[in-house]
């Protein structure tokens, strides 16, 4: 069962006290309508209208007494790591729990908040704070969904404590094997997605194949690989490192 925080506990004390109190009032009337009684019926003892009012004065007391007892009750911030926003509970929150601000879940490992890791939205680049927990996340920005996958071995990632798996952010490289024939349309989109120079630009082609973008989110990389085969150059995507350029021969 997840930790309650102070104000669930608050709500939850509440709904037992409020039926109380109600009670209460209802006994309250009943013993004020037989005081009345007893003035104009001679049947009615005093008495016991003066009973039921102090009764249900006393009941209706025992539960406004509890309700504000609630305002003793301890308080505790726990600041969320995705909105800044604190989230009250009775003590130190010792598992994972939903913020009541963002409504994200804040990973906590051994009393203590695990920081969010912010990686970037492969569709529209924005940042994002993600838990180490995930293995997706919806982008604030553009409501994309980011899939995350399993860590490669060697490969630093999130760890997401002890028995869960690692994951990773996939992004990929950009390789220009050839420019083809068209060349000068080839440059043209070269000097538009590396926002470079033409002779800069005119340089790479005559080193290829090379690795001209890297580090870029799925889509991007196949868009770029799109312009440029469009344009009737040869061009690739590969995971992020995975690339290797064949071995040029001798003169």
């Amino acid at each position: 069962m997840a930790q309650p925080t102070r104000a669930e506990v608050i709500e939850a004390e509440l709904q037992r006290i409020l039926p109380i109190v109600g009670k209460g009032l209802v006994v309250l009337v009943v013993g004020l309508f037989l005081l009345y009684l007893s003035t104009i019926a001679a049947w009615m003892p005093f008495f016991v209208g003066v009973i039921v009012t102090v009764a249900g004065i006393g009941i209706a007391g025992y539960g406004g007494w509890q309700y504000l007892q609630l305002n003793n009750l301890p308080s505790y911030r726990a600041l969320c790591p995705y909105c800044d926003q604190p989230t009250l509970f009775l003590a130190p929150p010792t598992e994972d729990y939903t913020c009541e601000h963002c409504h994200r879940v804040v990973a906590i490992e051994g009393g203590q908040v695990v920081p969010p890791l912010v990686l970037v939205c492969r569709h529209c680049g924005a940042p994002q704070k993600v838990s180490p927990r995930a293995k997706m996340f919806i982008c604030d920005n553009c409501n994309g969904q980011n899939d995350l996958k399993p860590a490669r071995p060697g490969v630093a990632a999130a760890t997401a404590g002890a028995g869960e798996e690692s994951f990773e952010y996939q992004t990929y490289d950009l390789v220009l094997v050839d420019a083809g024939h068209n060349t000068e349309e080839v440059l043209e989109i070269l000097c538009t997605i590396l926002a470079a120079p033409r002779d800069h630009c005119r340089g790479i082609l005559k080193e290829l194949p090379m690795v001209i973008l890297v580090d870029l989110p799925r889509r991007k990389a196949d868009s770029y690989r799109r312009m440029l085969r469009e344009a009737g150059a040869t061009a690739e995507v590969h995971p992020t490192g995975q690339y290797r350029p064949p071995a040029r021969q001798g003169m």
